[in-house]
């Protein structure tokens, strides 16, 4: 039997030619109704679930970018390698860094970054773990594992590469990238990093050379680094290159284009171009970049497993602790002696808890390494040494540098969520004020 719509039950019979009642006239629209309704709402819910898909993404890109360029790295290292097909030492480690510190230099205010560079608890916070805390920590570790560990699966080059890991200062682009993904300082993370990178070319040889290694064992005699701070020239001339043409040019002309614009304007050009977006995805190319010279030497691939698990439990184990000790030094007030002239007595102070953007920043910057200064100190310090072996020596400083970004995407989510949550404190503290008032 042919099935008959709801709209042709109602119509009326061409037989006696009479009118539609005004009933029939109701129901015919009534039937429309129902089907364009149902016709909406199933688009509706295929563009809420489209809408909410597409936002995901926008939400999660970096990390979504981050995981296409380990799995990009890792099936076809030579791509993005230094001296590969895109010669990454040169469009990456140096185009994107550049990228990067431009579009900071468009974004900060100048004011801000002069109050941070005499910001004296910063600069001791932060470089004090970096440089002080931190190696003395790795180098402990690898004092543990030398005299207990089998030396047949812990290789001294490896455990090396961990006190090297521990001696460089912070990383430069990340850093930056996370804390302001985060609602945090950006003004305070670059002149911290900035500050770590230009100290770190003359303490990391000095604490690897003339600090930790005079109390190593003889079983480290086969990769003894060069002791002569004479032969690291040619690491400095690269390193101080570098941070010129990378970090302190690209931001000085970002600063100069900001002040003749103005601030204002400025930053409406920033969101407008997209900028901060643009930077966030250089970050994923210095992490393929990474990720191709880690697996194009297949030093990595050849590691023991045993091993290999050991150094990333303990890398997460220890960028978790450092990032917990930043928080409690930068909440808990500590005491310090004063003096104070007109009394002339002694009494104790207590620092003051941390502007809570200056508290993000410090807890980005002061775990974090680099593999920008890591990688050619080592080629500088063991360059008499075959590559198989210098490429040993960097795989604990890789290895940091690509776990310490994903911890740090876990850390944004953190601070992001709890800057929301203040927010919304905040919105319904003040109408109460305002009720009561």
């Amino acid at each position: 039997m042919e099935e008959i719509s709801p709209i042709q039950e109602v119509e009326p019979s061409s037989k006696n030619g009479t009118a539609p009642s005004e009933n029939d006239k109701e129901k015919i629209q009534r039937c429309a109704q129902q089907e364009a309704d149902s016709g909406s709402i199933a688009e509706s819910k295929h563009w809420k679930l489209t809408k909410k898909i597409v936002q995901w993404v926008l939400d999660k890109w970096l990390v979504i970018g981050i995981v296409i360029a380990c799995i990009a790295g890792y099936f076809a290292p030579d791509v993005a390698k230094p001296h590969g097909y895109l010669h990454s030492e040169w469009s990456i480690i140096y185009g994107a860094v550049a990228i990067i510190f431009l579009v900071s230099g468009l974004s900060i205010q100048t004011e801000k970054l002069l109050i941070h560079f005499s910001n004296w608890r910063l600069h001791l916070t932060v470089q004090g773990l970096s440089f002080l805390f931190i190696p003395t920590i790795f180098f402990c570790i690898v004092l543990l594992v030398a005299d207990f560990g089998d030396k047949a699966v812990f290789d001294r080059q490896i455990l090396i590469g961990m006190i090297v890991t521990g001696c460089i200062p912070t990383t430069l682009s990340s850093n930056i990238i996370m804390t302001r993904l985060s609602g945090g300082d950006e003004a305070a993370a670059l002149v911290s990093v900035t500050v770590g990178n230009l100290l770190g070319p003359f303490i990391t040889p000095i604490l690897i050379t003339n600090v930790f290694w005079p109390t190593m064992d003889r079983s480290f005699d086969v990769v003894r680094p060069a002791s002569d701070l004479r032969q690291l020239r040619t690491l400095y001339a690269d390193v101080f290159k570098q941070i010129g043409l990378t970090v302190l040019l690209p931001l000085a002309i970002g600063q100069l284009i900001q002040g003749y614009i103005g601030f204002e304007t400025m930053s409406k050009w920033v969101k407008k171009l997209f900028l901060n977006r643009i930077a966030t995805f250089c970050l994923t190319l210095l992490v393929w970049t990474a990720f191709s010279s880690c697996f194009a030497t297949g030093s990595l691939q050849k590691m023991p497993k045993e091993f290999l698990i050991l150094v990333i439990f303990v890398n997460i184990g220890l960028y978790i602790s450092f990032t917990a000790l930043c928080v409690l030094l930068s909440k808990v007030r500590i005491p310090y002696p004063s003096f104070q002239w007109r009394e002339r007595r002694f009494s104790i102070s207590r620092l003051g808890v941390l502007d809570q953007g200056v508290f993000i920043a410090i807890c980005f910057c002061a775990p974090a390494k680099t593999t920008g200064l890591g990688l050619p100190i080592v080629t500088a310090m063991w360059t008499r040494y075959p590559e198989d072996m210098k490429a040993k020596i960097q795989i604990p400083v890789v290895l940091y540098t690509i776990e310490q970004i994903f911890i740090a995407q876990a850390l944004v989510w953190w601070f992001s969520r709890n800057k929301k949550r203040r927010n919304a404190a905040e919105q319904q503290t003040f109408p109460a004020d305002d009720v009561a008032q």
